[in-house]
């Protein structure tokens, strides 16, 4: 069986019915059911195209034009193929759509987790009024504005049903899950060292604003690299 750096060698040499038919095995080895509905559609529009230009109903510059649709379509097919053709190299994936959703999830608990945490501290008088809303306030703009970006990307996302299906391997999930776990942990660590006493209000926010910091720089890219893109 063909792999998929062979499938994609094969469409950059215009071998695209004979593509088309390799990915089909492939996407059905691996029971990958979504990509193998897109190929078997883009299937029947190779061989129709084919017809068409062989029955001289199309001039060579439609012909051309077709014929670079078809082979973007079939590039996004075939990427869309998990890296094995097996049952649990596909059941590994997560679609990009979810990807995104459990992104914002896990950004919005972790952003609640350490607020909330900021407003016990306050309710057991470890903070006076003053310095929790200045904490506040250095917390609660990241959550608003990537928040707010998210949810509108999201959305946006959600209109457009036309796009091939892209998937996400379990690395980028599992690495996104410990960077928003360790945001959490670490700013209600600093929050405690100041309820403790161990830090001083000073050092508390210099130590927030350096993980915010950081964090948004992480959450910036996620926006931009994963969230835009599908809207670009």
């Amino acid at each position: 069986m063909r792999s998929k750096k062979e499938l994609q060698t094969m469409i950059a040499d215009g071998q695209l019915e004979d593509a088309a038919a390799a990915a089909l095995a492939y996407a059905e080895a691996a029971g990958d059911v979504n990509t193998l509905n897109g190929l078997l559609a883009l299937n029947s529009d190779l061989q129709l195209h084919r017809q068409v230009w062989l029955s001289g109903q199309i001039s060579f510059e439609e012909f051309s034009r077709q014929a670079a649709r078809n082979t973007q379509r079939l590039l996004d097919r075939v990427e869309a193929l998990p890296n094995e053709p097996t049952a649990r190299a596909a059941q590994s994936r997560m679609k990009e759509e979810s990807f995104k959703w459990m992104v914002f999830y896990q950004f919005i608990v972790a952003k609640i987790l350490v607020v909330g945490f900021v407003f016990f501290c306050w309710n057991v008088l470890a903070f006076t009024n003053e310095q929790a809303l200045n904490t506040l306030n250095a917390l609660l703009p990241g959550l608003i504005l990537y928040g707010s970006i998210m949810f509108r990307e999201l959305f946006r996302a959600g209109l457009d049903t036309s796009a091939p299906q892209r998937y996400v391997a379990r690395r980028f999930r599992t690495f996104a899950w410990l960077i928003f776990s360790a945001y959490a942990l670490v700013q209600v660590f600093i929050v405690t060292q100041k309820a403790m006493g161990d830090f001083s209000f000073t050092m508390m926010n210099l130590a927030l604003l350096g993980v915010e910091a950081g964090m948004g720089r992480f959450v910036g890219e996620l926006v931009e690299g994963v969230f835009k893109k599908s809207a670009g």
